[in-house]
């Protein structure tokens, strides 16, 4: 009787003991166990329908559907976890299920390229197939292209398999494109605010200051050192936001000054009284006179 199949595409993970065949049954059942205990931890945030584990001779397959790049981590985290060094291969193609659960089988050359894929790895070196790499790409470019070639391998029925491996310098030199352009997102936002608030300042100018003048009995207004007029009839100012040095004048006595520093619609008074000079008494020339010649 067949077993009815229905046809996908997938990410496979083949994941490998090394040197399994040459370990003794306990060891064997020992390191089998630990994969596939970390494995279930590894699936447990991925939907049951999204993936399916696969038991082989000396390790598991895992078949996970959607972004490869999930199945890239997962592999990952696994390969760098485990009590012994595992080959890591990875694979995109054409799968045969008879069901997602454990005791499902599954066909097909997606299988066949992975197993390929992970007996040319090295614990240090998970591999993956040109046809992972660009379904890697479409889901995640920046990724892909973190990539390089790892050589060109033949298996055991005389096909040639095209392998890549993560590039760490790639890697690093990605990180730091990517942060020179957030610094440049940066630098470019911030100018931005500041052309805002330029072209904010200058269509729309802020409220200016008064000054209100209470000066008696007169005097000369000068504002950063610009006359401005005399007081009275001069009663007040209308002066931008900022700082400013209000000069009032008058003739016969020491200017007056006040260093004043503005907010937009800001009132502020400024009052002063100028003293008259003390007139001269009667005489006094005539007296002085008296005195310098040794008179009374």
């Amino acid at each position: 009787m067949s077993t009815a199949t229905s046809p996908a595409h997938a990410s496979v993970a083949m994941l490998r003991i090394a040197r399994f065949s040459g370990r003794s049954v306990a060891e064997q059942a020992l390191l089998k166990e630990d994969l596939e205990s970390r494995a279930r931890a590894a699936l447990a945030r991925v939907p049951a329908d999204d993936r399916a584990v696969l038991d082989v001779d000396d390790g598991l397959a895992l078949v996970l559907f959607g972004d490869p790049a999930r199945a890239l981590d997962i592999a990952q985290s696994l390969a760098g976890g485990t009590m012994d060094p595992l080959q890591v291969g990875l694979n995109y193609g054409p799968l045969a299920l008879t069901s997602k659960a454990s005791e499902g089988r599954v066909f097909g050359d997606g299988l066949a390229a992975a197993a390929a894929a992970a007996r040319f790895a090295t614990s240090e070196r998970p591999l993956v197939t040109h046809d992972f790499l660009r379904a890697l790409e479409s889901w995640d470019p920046a990724r892909a292209r973190g990539f390089s070639p790892a050589g060109d391998f033949t298996d055991t029925r005389v096909r040639l398999h095209s392998l890549f491996t993560a590039d760490p310098g790639k890697v690093q030199a990605q990180r730091r494109r990517a942060m020179h352009i957030t610094g440049l997102g940066i630098v470019a936002l911030i100018l931005a605010g500041v052309a805002i608030r330029l072209a904010h300042h200058l269509l729309v100018p802020p409220d200016p200051a008064t000054v209100a003048l209470s000066i008696r009995p007169r005097g000369e207004v000068f504002v950063d050192g610009v006359a401005r007029g005399r007081t009275p009839p001069l009663a007040q100012l209308q002066l931008p936001p900022g700082k400013h040095v209000v000069t009032i004048r008058h003739a016969g006595s020491a200017p007056y000054e006040v260093r004043l520093e503005l907010k937009p619609g800001e009132h502020v008074a400024v009052s002063h009284n100028f003293q008259a000079p003390r007139p001269e008494s009667k005489g006094g020339f005539w007296r002085d006179l008296r005195r310098r010649f040794g008179g009374s």
